[in-house]
């Protein structure tokens, strides 16, 4: 159990990244999240990967909250026709060393846009959706070359996976039923029952909520709680990435011109945009700090299991430290957090 809610945190974390990058098209992904799919082949079995990639959508859906509209069948089509491709792929020709991680990535991508533009084409673009499909295909081309060259390196390097490839999962999956039998003979008092249905109710409002006076409202109420409730709170990592977002979603302006410099026009559809997207994310981080408490006892095992998810999604997205990340050292960098987050 905790093998996949580790995953599927990851996939979670890496969604929420994904989500504060600008697209060029609104269903558009880079695919950073397909990087757990993908190593998932290597250490879990094909029902758990199986599993795996419908939690990915699910969670996309969550951290987007595009959980109920329209983008979500694209993120369903395209991320179940990329995960069964690359699975196929993978078990088909990995072990027999005709294919690397490049190949298993540009096959995924290529499923994903076909999927995606078969559902626009039916749904959203009709015939038009030939003037979409050359820079979708073009972007996510050269997106899905850059995932396949950096998972290469990422598996030949990875001292975290080598571990984990290496381990007897027996021994792991026995202990982690005693961990769950002994966390769920845990008694979750009121206090944490009334701080895990404030945090769904206000996770159900960020789905819905599309005024960045609401998400805001959220935000603070999320901080608040966490001040209540003892956690960790730095405010200046939310302040860098709410920064970073809007100006990145300011170099694509729509919406009223409210300033020009430089013929880059300010329009207050992509301040608005940016700042609702990034608040939403530093929203979901904070009161997922609130519901990763591991004496809250959740009801049945799925609700044990999405407790996991989001004590491994708070520690994947603690801070790095003063640790500067250049390309050399990111893949250590990620190794040294992904080990950190998995002994939790």
């Amino acid at each position: 159990m905790r093998k996949l809610a580790f995953f599927s945190a990851l996939c979670f974390f890496l969604s929420a990244v994904e989500y504060a990058i600008p697209k060029p098209v609104p269903f558009f992904r880079l695919g950073l999240a397909n990087l757990p799919i993908m190593i998932s082949f290597l250490c879990m079995t094909r029902r758990e990967s199986t599993a795996l990639i419908f939690l990915k959508v699910l969670l996309q859906g969550i951290i987007s909250g595009t959980l109920f509209s329209y983008i979500f069948l694209f993120s369903l089509a395209g991320s179940v026709a990329s995960g069964f491709v690359m699975m196929a792929i993978f078990h088909l020709f990995y072990g027999r060393k005709l294919v690397s991680w490049l190949g298993i990535s540009m096959a995924g991508g290529l499923a994903n846009n076909l999927a995606q533009l078969g559902v626009a084409c039916i749904f959203l673009f009709g015939e038009n959706t030939k003037f979409v499909a050359p820079v979708l295909l073009a972007i996510s081309f050269v997106a899905s070359i850059a995932m396949g060259l950096f998972a290469n390196v990422f598996v030949e390097k990875s001292k975290w996976l080598a571990d984990l490839r290496n381990k007897n999962w027996t021994e792991v999956k026995s202990a982690g039923k005693k961990s769950a039998a002994a966390e769920e003979k845990k008694s979750s008092s009121k206090f944490q029952f009334l701080v895990l249905t404030f945090s769904l109710s206000m996770f159900i409002l960020l789905f819905f909520s599309k005024s960045i006076y609401a998400v805001s409202g959220i935000f603070l109420l999320a901080v608040i709680a966490c001040f209540i409730k003892n956690k960790r709170v730095n405010l200046l990592p939310s302040l860098a990435l709410i920064l970073s977002v809007t100006f990145f979603s300011i170099l694509v302006p729509h919406g009223k011109i409210l300033a020009e410099i430089w013929k880059l026009k300010i329009t207050d559809g992509a301040i608005f945009s940016g700042l609702e997207r990034s608040i939403k994310l530093c929203s979901c981080v904070f009161l997922s700090k609130l519901i990763a408490d591991k004496n809250m006892k959740l009801p049945s095992r799925a609700g044990l299991f999405m407790s996991f998810v989001f004590e491994y999604f708070e520690k994947l997205s603690e801070n790095i430290g003063n640790k500067k990340i250049t390309f050399s050292n990111f893949v250590s960098l990620l190794d040294e957090k992904l080990e950190k987050a998995f002994e939790c």
